[in-house]
């Protein structure tokens, strides 16, 4: 849109003198015509606004969500179904171990549960009838409590077995490897034929459901960052395209290599289109100033050249000024080229096109007096 409004004032730049001319007819009228149309422009005052002094520093994204999946169990890999830069969804199969002996001990865990209960309704038919024996006083009180510790033995072995058997499930289960979260995968670390074990890595990834930035703080400012705890993640050179922070975390410790303190922050729209290891600035607000600020839409740009139109005595000028950074509801800030109380033309196209009928209406004038003469 920019590089439009441009070439389209190039052309009325071309097209404007000869149509200056013809409407002023020359002379001190088209000065004065000229310095109507200076007048009708819509214009705006340079003035210092409240605004927050920043300070940037250099930060990367990366996912909140990033993990190392490892195997809980001791086997033949068997099969591996995702690689590097693969998209998966939560609990999709990753990969498959060998389960011939998790199977096994899967069976002899149910057996083993089987006997225990069978023992116990043994156990429990014995001490109900010593109990009976015991009350009426046919059977000693050695015997009756004999009885009693065999039955509560058996209910501790059913317990026993019970946990034997889910202990032996959970084996079964951990020879499918599934996906903890939707993601892509980063890296695998294992090949199909190797053996795994316990705390073995077998793939890596992260998820894109949110992201965050990673900035690395100098200690000094510390402080004054943790009392605003006001700052947004700038994606650009200019500093104009930025994402709001929602939650800043600041670790309470620094680190003694390059003494700084790491600070994550968490953006409202969850860093959506960002992407891990982007490299961003995180600017941080240091302070409350007052700072001369102008309209972004005053500002005419042309590649790295910035100017406004500055109306002084009924005059158009073209001024060429130094901008900053962008303070919200669309002004910015005006780092010099213009002082406070300038007055400046608020749409620039419109402003281009009168300064050159002004330009114009000078050449009339200066041609009318030469003839004069």
């Amino acid at each position: 849109m920019r590089a439009i409004i441009h070439n389209a004032l190039g052309a009325a730049l071309l097209a404007l003198p000869m149509l200056a001319g013809a409407a002023t007819g020359g002379g001190l009228a088209g000065t004065a015509w000229a310095a109507e149309q200076a007048a009708a422009l819509e214009t705006t005052t340079v003035k210092r606004i409240e605004a927050a002094r920043e300070r940037l520093f250099e930060g990367v994204i990366e996912a909140v969500r990033q993990s190392t999946v490892s195997a809980q169990t001791s086997g033949r890999i068997t099969a591996i179904h995702f690689d590097v830069n693969d998209k998966v969804k939560k609990g999709a199969l990753l990969v498959e171990i060998d389960d011939t002996q998790q199977k096994a001990a899967l069976e002899q865990a149910r057996a083993g549960l089987k006997a225990a209960q069978a023992k116990l309704i043994a156990a429990r038919q014995a001490f109900n009838r010593i109990s009976q024996l015991y009350r009426r006083g046919t059977a000693p009180k050695a015997q009756f409590d004999q009885a009693k510790a065999e039955f509560d033995a058996a209910q501790a072995a059913v317990k026993q077995a019970e946990a034997a058997l889910k202990q032996a499930q959970e084996q079964l289960a951990y020879t499918r490897v599934r996906a903890p979260y939707s993601g892509i995968v980063t890296a695998r670390h294992v090949q199909v034929g190797e053996l795994a074990a316990p705390g073995k890595p077998l793939m890596s990834g992260f998820s894109t459901e949110e992201l965050r930035a990673h900035v690395a703080l100098p200690q000094r400012y510390v402080p004054v960052i943790r009392e605003n705890r006001k700052a947004s993640v700038v994606l650009d050179l200019a500093g104009r395209e930025r994402r709001a922070v929602s939650r800043m975390v600041i670790f309470p410790y620094s680190d003694p290599q390059t003494n700084t303190v790491t600070v994550r922050l968490y953006m409202q729209d969850k860093g959506k289109g960002l992407f891990p290891g982007m490299l961003v600035k995180g600017a941080f607000m240091v302070e409350q100033a007052k700072v001369l600020a102008v309209p972004e839409k005053a500002v005419a740009r042309r590649g790295e050249l910035a100017g406004v139109y500055r109306l002084k005595d009924e005059r158009i000028q073209f001024i060429q000024v130094r901008t900053g950074r962008p303070l919200g509801n669309g002004m910015v800030e005006l780092l010099s080229g213009l002082e406070e109380g300038d007055v400046i033309a608020l749409d620039p196209l419109r402003a281009a096109l009168a300064l050159q009928q002004q330009r114009s209406a000078d050449g009339n004038t200066a041609t009318a007096s030469r003839e004069a003469q």
